[in-house]
């Protein structure tokens, strides 16, 4: 197929329920989101914070796929980033720069975020990094991006708004298994 992306096809509202590819997805305000993350972290700990992220990899990964399987348009790792990042927003999730990415990896970075806002509202600065969704979120989309299968990459929160840094800044790199 050619032509544009078509945002309100691809992302669209049917009646009550958001659709993504076809699929309805949950949109849930900062309370819901980070009561969530919360909940998982207090009570599972380690094991919480990987179920959230791998939960969130595998979401946009099905998510993602369709869309570059239907717009072979999309061919350069440029309009690939693009798009992606036009996702991210258009869901309201915030912004991402990828910056560096290649089938190895790269750098993304943050200035914005619905889980940050979110989490500094409800509960203030964090000593550790907390953007498990997002790290998630990103994993997903590079995988599907370069065709990888999901879990291929790891993705490291190295600054985090939420500890007082400028930015949230991810490092993503080839799970070494």
């Amino acid at each position: 197929m050619t032509g544009q992306l078509d945002w309100r096809n691809e992302l669209a509202r049917k009646g009550h329920r958001m659709v993504l590819s076809g699929r309805p997805v949950t949109m849930h305000c900062h309370h819901y989101n980070i009561n969530l993350q919360k909940t998982l972290e207090d009570n599972l700990g380690e094991e919480g914070v990987q179920l959230l992220y791998r939960s969130v990899e595998n979401a946009v990964y099905d998510s993602v796929k369709p869309i570059l399987n239907h717009y072979s348009q999309i061919k350069t790792l440029k309009s690939k980033l693009e798009m992606a990042s036009v996702l991210y927003q258009n869901s309201g999730l915030g912004i991402v720069h990828f910056q560096d990415i290649e089938p190895e990896g790269g750098r993304i970075v943050s200035n914005g975020s619905h889980h940050v806002t979110g989490w500094l509202a409800k509960h203030g600065r964090r000593k550790t990094p907390g953007c498990h969704f997002t790290r998630g979120w990103i994993a997903g989309v590079l995988e599907a991006l370069f065709d990888n299968p999901i879990g291929h990459y790891h993705v490291e929160e190295v600054q985090c708004k939420m500890v007082q840094h400028g930015d949230c800044i991810f490092n993503a790199t080839v799970n070494p298994s």
